[in-house]
């Protein structure tokens, strides 16, 4: 049954036009990123920085703080989109299958697309950094670390803007939520509450360690792992005693 409630979930995405979103979102970022480190290119370059890593800082900020929470925001409430109208949950709910399940599956499906996200936010970045030229050699695994790490720092939000998807019918309210709570992140940024507040993470996660207000990355990680589990804990606690309509 879990195997179904997945193949039944990415139906809905390859019928979707979510695509554009993938492609689009990244697109901008890169353009506005490389924008911004040309027209600042002597305040961000100094003797022997790797440009790369310098324009990668950029994508963080663009990325990280702004667009990649929101698009977490749009993700969870599109995969409950389906279920929100004409009876979708108790249909779905009505199969023998656990709740804990129906909300893991959503869960990896909102994970997949911001890999995919993720993944094509960095073939652009390193294309547009051979259009624009940047000297030294690129860092491939640097890069991707940051990626990777990034895409990890969602979970917590992931799950916590699945939980507002389910609460609401709506499919504004979450993104309102998402995009309220993701205005003021870079000031969160660089206060204590930046490390658990769940809109930063995305960004501290893919910034250059030189870059990051992160003090210590083994804290980081605990703190992510305990945010994610406690967030988890509730949202399946939550989604198994609610009554969906």
């Amino acid at each position: 049954m879990l195997k179904n409630i997945l193949a039944a979930e990415r139906l809905k995405l390859k019928r979707s036009k979510m695509w554009v979103l993938y492609v689009l979102a990244p697109f901008i970022s890169v353009i506005l990123a490389y924008t911004n480190f040309r027209n600042n290119y002597k305040l961000f370059v100094q003797p022997g920085d790797n440009e790369w890593v310098e324009a990668w800082t950029q994508i963080a900020v663009f990325m990280g703080s702004f667009v990649l929470p929101i698009l977490v925001g749009i993700y969870a409430a599109f995969v409950c989109r389906g279920e929100h109208v004409g009876g979708g949950w108790k249909q779905l709910l009505a199969q023998p299958v656990l709740r804990s399940r129906v909300f893991f599956v959503k869960s990896v499906m909102v994970a997949m697309m911001v890999g995919v996200t993720m993944s094509i936010l960095c073939i652009l970045f390193i294309l547009f950094g051979f259009l624009n030229g940047l000297k030294g050699g690129l860092p491939f695994f640097t890069i991707l670390g940051y990626v990777v790490q990034g895409s990890i720092a969602c979970l917590p939000l992931i799950v916590l803007q699945l939980i507002i998807s389910i609460r609401y019918k709506t499919f504004g309210i979450p993104l309102a939520v998402s995009i309220g709570f993701t205005l003021p992140s870079i000031l969160a940024a660089n206060t204590p509450l930046g490390q658990i507040y769940p809109w930063t993470l995305p960004m501290l996660g893919m910034s250059p360690p030189d870059e990051s207000p992160i003090d210590s990355y083994p804290l980081f990680y605990s703190v992510l792992i305990v945010l994610f589990v406690l967030v988890t804990a509730f949202g399946v606690r939550n989604f198994s005693r609610r009554d969906m309509i």
